[in-house]
């Protein structure tokens, strides 16, 4: 219930968070591009209706030029001159250059008045002046131009065109809502596209969480369907990489079981067989049964013995908390004091061991007990899989910056389809010298733990080479 509820959660999270960020975007996008439009929509229409004011403007001087070579501006207004103002549909005004209203078209109270607009200023200065504000009575907003009025050269007056903008906002609105619709369009539509994306990108994701689901549960042949190469499809690529990790975990820890209690079982039963066998009267009394039972159960004491040992090196090579104590070593006095402690046995086999090295010292970063142990092990098969009369030699050199050990047998050989796996966990082959089959393997781990290699060469009847590459300590001279 709780990973149902878990899903849910993502899924609603999820595809809120993009249907969120998409929308946010688009209604941003929207709200600019509807106060662009209305912006230039507003200047497109107050830049027109001040053309046209401007127009009439510059058509009214022409007419007063006509009429100023014969009268004054007092003379022009007084008389019946005034006629063509008639057909403007603005308010026309004509002032003094002092700024007094001489003429109005609407008869306004403003006659006779001196008007300070900022529109009026500017003509006084003779130049065009625009000035926009709100009608005191109607409360529609009104736009006036001043216009320089000029004769023979001279400033002989000021027209100002009054027209009102309540035509020109209602063309405004009427374009914003169509804008506004569009916009409102443009939402809606992003809304539902977010949705669908939303989806598509969350399903995927929905499909990962199922096939951990499984996995959780055990199900460890489920596989994520992988489309792409995108980030998800790498996900989906971990989760089936991981599967297949702990199914060949789940192999490893079932073939470990299996083959060590195959390998316990072996000598437990023999020691338990003797040990009933030599519990009889006749066993008792037959001295050399008793010996050789006695002898068998030694025997097969010290084997299982070293068992439980390869089990706990092994335990403790794979575990995450082992830690190697590495130092300083010289690996060539290492090795002559593992040729030193074996000689004796293999001496004692009829075999010929010879230690060969070009160098007094050469000096490694290493764990030395983990290292000898190496050593040991190897010499001990080598010891093991060589006849009486045989030869072990190991020789000491250096290739680049490494150094390399290698342990050469001309003893029984590994056959040549078995190389490839005899330092594999619990691989024995076809020897019956082998045992736990675990010896191998952990020198391997060590090696590796070492940053080093361990090479395995041999051909069946002739003997096995080891050899074991160490990098050698760059800041030290070998002598």
């Amino acid at each position: 219930m709780e990973l149902i509820n878990n899903k849910l959660n993502l899924n609603s999270s999820y595809r809120i968070t993009i249907v969120r960020f998409i929308m946010m975007f688009v209604i941003t996008v929207v709200i600019g591009f509807e106060i662009f439009a209305f912006n230039s929509i507003k200047n497109y229409y107050q830049s027109t209706l001040i053309g046209s004011m401007l127009n009439q403007a510059k058509i009214d001087q022409l007419q007063f030029n006509n009429y100023s070579n014969k009268y004054d501006l007092a003379d022009i207004i007084i008389g019946d001159k005034n006629a063509f103002y008639r057909g403007n549909t603005t308010q026309v005004q004509i002032l003094d250059n002092s700024g007094t209203v001489l003429f109005d078209s609407q008869a306004s109270v403003e006659v006779g008045e001196k008007l300070k607009n900022v529109d009026v200023k500017a003509s006084k200065e003779g130049k065009q002046g625009i000035y926009r504000r709100k009608n005191i009575k109607t409360k529609e907003e009104i736009i006036s131009l001043s216009y320089p009025l000029s004769s023979n050269e001279k400033q002989a007056g000021i027209l100002r065109l009054t027209s009102s903008m309540s035509k020109v906002n209602q063309k405004i609105r009427a374009d914003m809502v169509i804008y506004v619709i569009f916009g409102l369009f443009v939402v809606i539509s992003a809304f539902i596209l977010a949705l669908v994306a939303s989806k598509s990108l969350v399903a995927p994701i929905l499909k990962l969480i199922n096939v951990s689901e499984k996995l959780a549960q055990g199900n460890f042949n489920a596989k994520a369907e992988i489309n792409g190469t995108d980030e998800l499809s790498e996900l989906g690529q971990t989760l089936n990489f991981m599967s297949e990790n702990i199914i060949r975990r789940e192999d490893m820890k079932n073939e470990f079981i299996s083959s060590v209690s195959h390998e316990l079982r072996t000598p437990l039963t023999s020691i338990k067989g003797w040990a009933i066998t030599l519990q009889s009267k006749e066993i008792q009394e037959n001295k050399d049964m008793l010996n050789q039972g006695l002898s068998i159960i030694e025997s097969e004491g010290d084997r299982l013995s070293m068992m439980v040992e390869d089990l706990l090196d092994f335990s403790r090579l794979q575990s995450s908390n082992f830690k190697y104590e590495k130092e300083k070593i010289d690996i060539v006095e290492l090795v002559k004091q593992v040729h030193a402690q074996l000689s004796p046995r293999a001496e004692n086999e009829g075999i010929n061991f010879t230690l060969t090295s070009l160098y007094k010292s050469i000096y490694v970063f290493a764990d030395k007990n983990r290292m000898k142990e190496v050593f040991i092990n190897i010499i001990d098969n080598a010891i093991k899989f060589t006849d009486e009369n045989g030869n072990i030699d190991i020789l000491i050199e250096q290739l680049n910056d490494y150094v390399t050990i290698t342990i050469k047998d001309d003893g029984e050989g590994i056959k040549e389809d078995e190389i490839a796996f005899v330092a594999s966990k619990f691989y024995k082959g076809s020897s019956s010298k082998s045992q736990t089959g675990l010896g191998l393997s952990i020198c391997e781990e060590i090696v590796k733990a070492h940053d080093g290699n361990m090479i395995i060469k041999s051909k069946y009847g002739s003997g096995t080479s080891v050899i074991i590459e160490i990098p050698r300590m760059q800041d030290e001279k070998d002598y």
